[in-house]
């Protein structure tokens, strides 16, 4: 059976990604995007989308405080593993003047952010 798994970005995957995951996750995956002004909800929308429309996997592109809030309601996403290059012959892909290069999809488990006092 088909896995049915939601992009969620404020853009669309770049083509050479599609083939990545159906390697993973097989080559009859469903994938279903939702990008742009869409891709704004909170944490509790996202995991409630994700319920509600029987979704397995989440490719998610978002700030790290929503997706420790998803981690944190149950869900682990999947996100791109990218390094900034300062060589553009080196970078799968460029954006905003910068140069960056896809290293592989990773299952994000959790994310924790350990702060200093300055004083």
């Amino acid at each position: 059976m088909a896995k049915k798994i939601l992009w969620f970005s404020r853009h669309q995957p770049m083509a050479f990604q599609i083939p990545i995951l159906q390697n993973i996750f097989g080559r009859d995956m469903i994938l279903e995007k939702k990008v742009g002004n869409d891709s704004y909800m909170n944490a509790e929308k996202i995991v409630q989308f994700i319920k509600e429309n029987h979704f397995e996997e989440i490719v998610m592109v978002a700030p790290f405080s929503v997706m420790a809030k998803v981690i944190e309601l149950g869900v682990k996403p999947i996100k791109a593993d990218v390094v900034e290059v300062k060589d553009e012959s080196l970078a799968t892909f460029s954006f905003g003047g910068r140069h960056y290069k896809f290293i592989k999809f990773v299952r994000v488990i959790r994310l924790e952010l350990v702060t200093k006092d300055l004083n």
